[in-house]
């Protein structure tokens, strides 16, 4: 083994060639090697002096250096007389090192098993919600949202992820409507995995269509592929048709919060409406879906379904 190796390894179990420990303990032995015998404290002090240039020595420092080593096994101490005798050897300062390497092992299993707890938490956290709280605990009041207004799909998409998806934890409800949704296939991936990301964060989807959904594009066919799969894999994701003729709301929400309401598809434009906006409006339009998506047709298993999940 490497010398560098060895000091990188003892650093990691808790030994450093920097610390006081290190200067006593190699006081000790060669203390020792010149008599064979134990050690008083005086003569290690001066072995101290000795490599410092006979500088003065802080005593309490070397009571406080021994006083670790003999708790962590690294030397023997005799008691028997007035002055108490150290010693140390090759078998001593292994059983130390293996009981140090057995602690360090524990410690750090431990915290990469905290790590990998925190990076699981941090990649499933909604930023939006800390963002939230962060100014909530601050000023001491709720933070209000407003109504805002976006046109394009794609300026829509970003409205939704930063009132609706972004926001969304586990158990909470999304509910979206389809028939306004159309998308470059170029686009269709990534926002695939965006409601793939929030179903396995443990929210549920409830997607609601009022034409037949058939996947006649690329777009289609990778979207229809998708929600077979997680069907498959049991996510909390239903698909459902209710056929109707006359209008009826589309937009998108999370729970009863508010709703991204499309009130036009060409160009498509949509606002988004916080329930305390407007608490007729949203209740109505997620009454509505509900209704519908109770009465639907389930896509993927052609059967009607129910759920009961926080709304």
């Amino acid at each position: 083994m490497r010398e560098d190796d060895a000091f990188q390894l003892l650093d990691i179990i808790g030994f450093s060639f920097t610390d006081w420990r290190a200067r006593v303990l190699k006081a000790i032995l060669i203390t020792q090697g010149n008599q064979d015998a134990p050690v008083t404290f005086e003569e290690i002090c001066l072995s101290l002096q000795n490599e410092n240039m006979e500088k003065q020595i802080a005593q309490p420092l070397v009571y406080r250096s021994l006083s670790s080593l003999e708790k962590d096994g690294y030397i023997e101490v005799d008691k028997s007389s007035y002055k108490h005798r150290y010693w140390t050897g090759i078998d001593v300062i292994q059983a130390a090192l293996e009981k140090a390497k057995g602690m360090s092992l524990a410690g750090l299993r431990k915290r990469t098993k905290q790590a990998d707890s925190d990076i699981e938490s941090i990649s499933d956290a909604s930023i939006s919600s800390l963002a939230i709280k962060l100014v909530e605990t601050s000023t001491g009041t709720s933070s209000q949202q407003h109504a805002r207004f976006a046109q394009g799909y794609d300026d829509i998409y970003s409205m939704s992820m930063n009132t609706v998806y972004s926001r969304s934890e586990r158990e909470d409800v999304v509910r979206m409507c389809l028939d306004w949704i159309s998308s470059e296939p170029s686009k269709a991936a990534e926002r695939i995995m965006d409601i793939l990301r929030l179903l396995e964060r443990g929210v549920e989807i409830r997607a609601l269509g009022h034409t037949m959904w058939t996947p006649t594009d690329e777009s289609g066919a990778k979207l229809s592929a998708f929600y077979g799969s997680i069907r498959d894999e049991e996510l909390p994701l239903t698909l459902k048709i209710h056929p109707r003729t006359e209008r009826t709301y589309q937009f998108i929400s999370r729970n009863h919060d508010g709703i991204v309401l499309i009130v036009s598809e060409n160009p498509p434009t949509a606002t988004w409406i916080p329930r305390e906006a407007n608490p007729y409006l949203v209740d109505e339009a997620i009454s509505s879906f509900d209704k519908d998506f109770t009465a639907g047709v389930d896509v993927y298993q052609g059967a009607d379904e129910g759920s009961d999940s926080k709304s």
